[in-house]
């Protein structure tokens, strides 16, 4: 058994009395570029990303931390039950459609853990053990066809195929409910024209309307106001920083 667990914050809290090994997403994919022609290639666009945007301190190398828990994923058995621990927001669901691209060759059951019910900003870190433990035991076995939608959902994402996606993800709306919000978040992202795009058109306006540039401010109000976009106080930053710069 392979739990596959979208961030830290989710395996130090995941509860011992569920057996299985663990593969740690930490990754963020819905932030900086993703084009490549193989793995391989995409470590290395990764990696420097990273290190360019965030400035990646020793103990948090692309090449230690990261990509040997995709290994897991790529070398797990052929008869291995793997959980997909992820949640509702775009920042996890591009991370998942990677997962299930990895798993795309998979001969084993693959079950869709996910927190539907608990409040968008906060997913898993406002569950307890027991909750956690509910949520595993009523784990979502994926079938063929929806394994086939989120593996293609990763292609689509990487090529920049959104209109694509938002086909797909309509026409499973009623297995896969959760794909459309966040297609439709990843759709709303896209810069045209003037727009720079939802989120940075709602950190310009949480600016105008708190009266304030007080970063703290900006990203509480940022996580009330989009919570589906996922994204963590790093990420958020780097566009409030681009923001301000543009607006010099």
């Amino acid at each position: 058994m392979l739990h596959i667990l979208n961030g830290d914050s989710l395996a130090d809290k995941f509860p011992n009395d569920i057996h299985g090994d663990r593969a740690i997403i930490r990754e963020c994919l819905v932030d900086g570029p993703v084009e490549a022609h193989s793995l391989e290639e995409l470590w290395v666009v990764r990696d420097e990303f990273l290190s360019n945007a965030y400035g990646n301190s020793p103990d948090q190398n692309y090449f230690e931390k990261v990509v040997p828990e995709f290994e897991k994923i790529l070398t797990v058995s052929s008869n291995t039950k793997v959980y997909c621990w992820f949640e509702l927001d775009l920042f996890c669901q591009v991370n998942f459609w990677f997962v299930m691209h990895l798993l795309e060759k998979h001969k084993g059951d693959i079950y869709l853990v996910l927190p539907e019910k608990a409040d968008l900003r906060l997913g898993y870190a406002e569950l307890n053990d027991r909750q956690i433990e509910e949520h595993y035991r009523d784990a979502k076995l994926l079938t063929k066809n929806q394994r086939e939608v989120l593996a293609n959902l990763w292609k689509m994402y990487q090529l920049h195929h959104i209109d694509e996606a938002m086909t797909l993800s309509k026409q499973v709306v009623f297995e896969l409910p959760f794909l459309l919000p966040a297609v439709q978040a990843w759709k709303d992202s896209i810069p045209h024209g003037e727009y720079p795009g939802k989120p940075k058109a709602t950190i310009i306006e949480i600016i105008k309307t708190i009266g304030t540039d007080d970063f703290p401010k900006v990203f509480r109000e940022f996580r009330n106001q989009v919570p589906i976009y996922g994204f963590g106080d790093l990420q958020v930053k780097r566009l409030y920083d681009e923001v301000k710069k543009e607006a010099v």
